[in-house]
């Protein structure tokens, strides 16, 4: 699912900003940073095909992705962030919990531990941006993601994509 440089418009917060379908997920935001105020029309139809390999790649490495955030701890981060939530565990008669389980600020209920399944399954991503201002050579993606359920309550996290793949997660945002 390849963008047009037609399928950009300028835009108050990105120099030009269209969408896309990552992941077979909802429509999601794409901006881009170009760093030339003068000609973006011209700047996107030449770095078109960067964008799209750049999103392409996001497209094919969502296995890649998701194991860096786990390995980076996101995994265990987001059962810190649930067993914040209120308290809605089953006990039985020796006041042992029978299951742990947490209602979180979206009203969904959630079990811990939380398996790595789960986690996996509950990643999305909310907007890619690309920075372009340092031409191709260096151009980087940023990931803006969250979790349904909404494991952080309310806040996104954010992931760095340099053009040959290297990633760097940057933390919570919110």
């Amino acid at each position: 699912m390849n963008m047009d440089y037609q399928d950009f418009r300028e835009d108050d917060v990105f120099d030009m900003k269209g969408e896309t379908t990552i992941w077979s997920e909802r429509i999601i935001p794409v901006g881009l940073k170009l760093g030339d105020e003068r000609g973006k029309r011209e700047q996107v139809l030449r770095y078109i095909d960067a964008v799209n390999e750049q999103l392409e790649w996001i497209r094919q490495n969502r296995g890649v992705i998701t194991d860096m955030l786990v390995k980076d701890g996101l995994l265990t981060l987001a059962e810190d962030w649930i067993s914040g939530a209120e308290d809605i565990s089953e006990y039985d008669e020796n006041e042992e919990p029978i299951k742990e389980l947490y209602r979180l600020m979206d009203g969904t209920e959630v079990a811990l531990p939380l398996s790595e399944k789960e986690f996996r399954a509950s990643l999305r991503m909310e907007s890619i941006s690309i920075d372009l201002t340092g031409g191709r050579e260096n151009q980087t993606a940023e990931l803006i993601m969250f979790c349904t359920p909404d494991y952080f309550a309310g806040h996104c996290f954010v992931l760095d994509i340099e053009r040959d793949g290297t990633m760097t997660y940057r933390g919570l945002w919110g």
